[in-house]
C-alpha cells in the first residue's frame, strides 16, 4: 500500500514542509500592531485565553493594557463590549477557535516562562507557538483529506489535488500567514467527512464515529456559528437519489440512537459557549456580533459579489476553484453518491456566506469564508481533473490553467502579505481599476493607490495640455482657520473637533462637456491615520443648482506620508450632464488626528 500511494504521500510531505517553511519568509511574530500574528479578528478569537488565565473574562481589566502595549487592533476595541443586562464584557466572537488554539497557548506560556518573556499571552513565544500550531493542525487536515480522497481517486490525482490546494488557493495564505479560523475548520471538515464516510462504509455502524462527528460538528459551530451547516454531511453523505434518500431516512428513523447521540455530542461540544453566554451575556443563546452592520440579509444575498467582484470575488482571486464548480458535472456522472451531499452543501454555504452584510469579510485575501468548504470541493475538483487530464488535447489546456492559477495565487499572496511588500494588494477595498494597475507587479507607487477610491485617471497624453484656471492660498477664504500653513498665514485644519470644511465653490465654464479637470491640494499631518475608514476624504464634485451631478473622492493618507508638506491631486472627467460649479471639500472621516490643507489649485485640459 505504501508503494501504491507513494505519489500522494510524497506530495503530502512536500506540501507540509512548504507550509511549515513559509512563515519564516515573513516572520510575522517579529512584527507589531496590525502586522503581528495576533491582530484584528485573530485577536478577537484568541482573547478568551489570556482573559481566562491572566485576567477576568467579565471585567477584562487588561483590555486597555493590551491595546496600549501591543496595538493588535483599532482603538475602538471591537473585540468585546459590555452587556447591559449583566454589566460584564462579552466577546464578539465565539470561543471555538480559542479552544482549538489552547495547546498553542499552553506551549507559548511554557516557552515564555522558560525564556524570560512576559507571560501575558502576546509576547514572542505565544506568537510563534500560534503560528506553527496552525500549520500543524492544517497538516493533520491534509493527511486526513488524502486518506479520504484515496478511497475514490487514483494516487496521482490525489497528489495533484493536494498540490493545487496548497499552492493554488488562498488556503495557503490562511495556513502559513494568518491564524484565522479557516485552516482549523478545513481540518475539522476533513475529519467529519472521513468519519462520516467510514461510518457508512462499515457494516457495523460504530457509535464512536457518531460521537466524534457530533463533537466536531459542535466545535465547528462554536468556531463560526454558520458552520452548523456541516450537519448536512452526516445526513446526506452517500445519498445518490430519491430512493437512496428514502433509505437514509428509514435507516435514521430505525436507529434514533444515532440521531440522539449526534445531537448530544453537538450539545456537549457547544456547552462551553452556551455556559459563557449565560454567565456573561445573561442568555443561553446570544447573538454576540456587536454592530448594526454585523448581521444577515437573507432576502438580499450578495452572491455575484462573493463570486465575481473585484473587491473580493472568489473566482477573481482564486480562479482554480472555478474548476471545482465545473467538476460537479463529472461528479454527478461518475460519483453520484457524492454529488447530492456536496451540491446541497455548496449551494447552501454560498448562500449563507453571501447573506452576511459584510459580505467581503473585512481585510482578507480572496473569499476566506469559503476556505473550509474546500474539504468538500476537493471531490468535484478531483472528478474534473480525472476527466480532463485523460483527454488527448484538453489535458494540456488544463495543465496550463493549473499552472497559471498556481502562479497567480502565489504572486497575489506575495502582494497581499504586508510582511513581504506592504499594501500592494489591498485586503478590503480592491477595485477593477486598481486590480489591473497592480496585476503582475512587485512594486507600486503611492499614487497608484488612488485607484482604490476613484476609477478615473487622466491619460498621460493629456497632462501636457493642462492649464491652470484657479489658485488660492486660502488667505481670503472665510472658513480657513489655521495659522500653520505652507504659503501665507492660513490653511484648513481638521481634527477631532472640526471634522470637515465647507465646500469651496469654483466657477468653471459650464458650456464645456469634454476634457478633464485636475484639482491639486497641499497636505501635511504629523501622525498618520492608518485606519482606512478614518482617512481624510478629498472630494470634488460637479454641481447643478446645489445638487451633485458627479463626484469623485480619494483618501489622503492612503497616498501620502506623514511629516512633510506634499502636493496631491484628484482627476475628474467633465460630465456630459449640465453643471454650473465645481466644488472642493475635505472631511476627516471621524479621525481624531490632525491634518492641514493649503494651496488649492485647479487645471483643465480638453483632451478626452
Amino acid at each position: 500500500m505504501f508503494n501504491k500511494n507513494i505519489k500522494s504521500l510524497l506530495t503530502l510531505i512536500i506540501c507540509s514542509l512548504f507550509l511549515f517553511y513559509s512563515p519564516f519568509l515573513t516572520k510575522r511574530w517579529n512584527n507589531s500592531g496590525p502586522q503581528a500574528v495576533i491582530c484584528w479578528d485573530n485577536y478577537g478569537y484568541y482573547l478568551y485565553l489570556p482573559a481566562l488565565f491572566y485576567d477576568d473574562l467579565g471585567k477584562l481589566h487588561k483590555y486597555d493594557y493590551i491595546q496600549a502595549t501591543y496595538h493588535p487592533a483599532s482603538d475602538a476595541k471591537d473585540q468585546a463590549f459590555i452587556q447591559s443586562l449583566t454589566g460584564k464584557y462579552v466577546m464578539n466572537y465565539s470561543c471555538g477557535q480559542a479552544i482549538l488554539e489552547s495547546p498553542a497557548f499552553a506551549i507559548g506560556h511554557f516557552l515564555a516562562k522558560a525564556s524570560g518573556y512576559k507571560a501575558d499571552g502576546f509576547t514572542l513565544p505565544y506568537q510563534v507557538a500560534l503560528t506553527f500550531w496552525c500549520v500543524f493542525v492544517a497538516c493533520l487536515g491534509l493527511w486526513t483529506m488524502r486518506k479520504l480522497l484515496l478511497r475514490y481517486f487514483d494516487d496521482w490525482l490525489v497528489a495533484i489535488c493536494l498540490l493545487i490546494l496548497c499552492i493554488g488557493t488562498n488556503y495557503y495564505y490562511y495556513v502559513s500567514f494568518s491564524i484565522l479560523t479557516h485552516a482549523y475548520l478545513f481540518t475539522i471538515y476533513s475529519f467529519i467527512l472521513y468519519l462520516t464516510d467510514s461510518f457508512y462504509r462499515s457494516e457495523k455502524k460504530q457509535i464512536v464515529y457518531v460521537v466524534f462527528i457530533g463533537l466536531l460538528s459542535g466545535l465547528a459551530a462554536i468556531t463560526r456559528p454558520t458552520e452548523i451547516i456541516c450537519v448536512i454531511i452526516p445526513v446526506l453523505w452517500g445519498v445518490d437519489g430519491i430512493d437512496s434518500l428514502r433509505e437514509r431516512a428509514t435507516f435514521l428513523l430505525k436507529n434514533t440512537k444515532f440521531i440522539f447521540l449526534y445531537i448530544l455530542s453537538v450539545f456537549i461540544a457547544a456547552l462551553p459557549q452556551l455556559i459563557y453566554w449565560k454567565v456573561y451575556a445573561g442568555h443561553w443563546l446570544f447573538f454576540s456580533y456587536h454592530g448594526a452592520d454585523k448581521t444577515f440579509s437573507f432576502l438580499h444575498p450578495h452572491v455575484l459579489d462573493v463570486l465575481f467582484s473585484y473587491q473580493k470575488g472568489w473566482f477573481t482571486y482564486t480562479p482554480v476553484m472555478f474548476l471545482s464548480i465545473l467538476g460537479f458535472y463529472q461528479l454527478y456522472k461518475n460519483y453520484t453518491q457524492l454529488f447530492w451531499c456536496i451540491a446541497v452543501f455548496t449551494i447552501g454555504n454560498i448562500y449563507l456566506v453571501s447573506s452576511w452584510d459584510i459580505w467581503w469579510y473585512g481585510g482578507s485575501f480572496s473569499m476566506r469564508a469559503l476556505i473550509q468548504s474546500y474539504a468538500l470541493l476537493m471531490f468535484p475538483l478531483s472528478a474534473f481533473l480525472s476527466d480532463m487530464l485523460r483527454r488527448k488535447y484538453l489535458k494540456y489546456i488544463t495543465v496550463a490553467i493549473l499552472l497559471f492559477c498556481a502562479w497567480l495565487n502565489l504572486f497575489m499572496t506575495y502582494q497581499g502579505n504586508g510582511s513581504f511588500k506592504y499594501g500592494i494588494l489591498e485586503g478590503e477595498g480592491m477595485t477593477y481599476a486598481y486590480y489591473w494597475r497592480i496585476f503582475g507587479k512587485t512594486d507600486i507607487t503611492l499614487k497608484d493607490k488612488k485607484l482604490l477610491d476613484t476609477n478615473e485617471e487622466m491619460p498621460e497624453r493629456a497632462e501636457a495640455g493642462l492649464k491652470e484656471i484657479y489658485y488660492t492660498e486660502l488667505e481670503n477664504i472665510s472658513f480657513s482657520d489655521s495659522t500653520f500653513a505652507l504659503s501665507g498665514n492660513k490653511a484648513f485644519k481638521l481634527d477631532q473637533e472640526k471634522q470637515g470644511t465647507e465646500s469651496l465653490h469654483i466657477t468653471v465654464n459650464n458650456n464645456i462637456h469634454k476634457g478633464w479637470y485636475r484639482i491639486y491640494a497641499s497636505v501635511f499631518y504629523p501622525d498618520k491615520e492608518w485606519n482606512m475608514w478614518c482617512q481624510t476624504h478629498f472630494s470634488v464634485s460637479f454641481n447643478k443648482q446645489g445638487k451633485v451631478v458627479k463626484q469623485k473622492m480619494i483618501r489622503i493618507q492612503r497616498i501620502t506620508e506623514q511629516g512633510s508638506w506634499q502636493e496631491i491631486y484628484l482627476d475628474i472627467k467633465v460630465p456630459s450632464k449640465e453643471y454650473d460649479a465645481l466644488d472642493v471639500s475635505f472631511w476627516n472621516a471621524n479621525s481624531r488626528k490632525v491634518i492641514y490643507i493649503d494651496n488649492i489649485r485647479v487645471s483643465y485640459t480638453i483632451d478626452q
